[in-house]
């Protein structure tokens, strides 16, 4: 069983319990899974289970609610069973403190580095992808009147559509420099180990940069190419990083029903590369295509208004 059913089905066994601890005040409190950990996005398997999963939910409170509540909703889900439906919960060093009673404040600090809504588009920019993924991933069981749910709305609505554009231009700079320049580089030099970090860098930023191009927040480095099966645009360009992961130095081998067709590693990353400056001409972000990225990203950021973050300097 996947991990978010199972929370869900633990906390909806013992809600009640909850329920009479804060009587009218229950609606000012939100319950669900999310944050750290794969169950939080749904790409749990076997193999994931071995530690930090298990039955547990986290009720996210005020301060306020904490100061009131916080002790006796402590001591009533430290006291719930360990076990449910055959499942126990193996939590390790690290993932302490995932479930449970949690302060929102706490929350989004400890996973985002900010508990405030960001006021700011230069604010908006400095937050981490993953990080973001983190806090909006899961589900909400029970949706409360409260700050938790105001700042998960906020940050699921993704970022402001210049701090996008921003996004963008760095994704653009390093595709450039890492995939269609230094990587063919790397390689006339017979340099193998520089070659991978630039094909590494090229994938990781691709990648990202159709996130982008869904309004999604690309996840964990762990989860990024395998979340794309979610995605709606460019979607189908996960086959080809698989290919480029694979590929033997300059050529990517691909198994087809009429045998092995060998292709260029060059021509993967220029396919990649072409495609998501389509998209970015489609939505928007760029006027008309490019061949090269790094002229792409110059003139993103040249279509940037405002100042302090068009000053800021392109993610590398």
């Amino acid at each position: 069983m996947k991990g978010l059913k199972l929370s869900q089905l633990y906390y909806e066994e013992y809600e009640n319990g909850i329920k009479e601890i804060l009587g009218e005040d229950f609606d000012k409190v939100s319950i669900g899974l999310c944050g750290q950990g794969s169950e939080c996005f749904g790409f749990d398997d076997e193999i994931s289970q071995d530690h930090d999963f298990g039955p547990g939910f986290c009720i996210f409170t005020d301060d306020a609610i904490y100061k009131k509540y916080g002790k006796e909703l402590k001591k009533y889900y430290r006291e719930l069973p360990k076990e449910f439906m055959g499942i126990k919960r193996h939590t390790s060093v690290h993932g302490r403190g995932r479930v449970g009673v949690l302060k929102t404040k706490d929350f989004y600090f400890s996973n985002l580095g900010i508990d405030h809504e960001p006021d700011s588009p230069a604010q908006w920019y400095q937050l981490s992808e993953a990080r973001l993924a983190m806090v909006t991933n899961g589900k909400i069981f029970h949706e409360g009147d409260d700050e938790f749910m105001k700042l998960r709305r906020t940050f699921q609505g993704f970022y402001p559509e210049e701090v996008k554009l921003k996004k963008m231009a760095s994704r653009f700079a390093v595709i450039a420099q890492a995939g269609q320049y230094n990587w063919q580089r790397c390689m006339m030099r017979k340099d193998y180990v520089a070659a991978h970090f630039a094909l590494d860098l090229f994938m990781k930023n691709a990648i990202s940069a159709i996130y982008l191009l869904n309004d999604k927040y690309m996840p964990f480095y762990k989860w990024a190419h395998y979340g794309m099966e979610n995605l709606r645009i460019l979607k189908d360009m996960k086959g080809v990083f698989t290919w480029l992961a694979t590929a033997d130095k300059e050529v990517a081998e691909i198994a087809t029903f009429n045998g092995v067709v060998k292709y260029d590693v060059s021509i993967l990353i220029e396919t990649v590369s072409g495609e998501i400056v389509k998209e970015c001409v489609e939505q928007g972000l760029l006027q008309k295509p490019v061949d090269f990225l790094e002229t792409g990203a110059a003139r993103m950021q040249a279509s940037i208004k405002d100042e302090l973050l068009k000053k800021l300097p392109l993610e590398m």
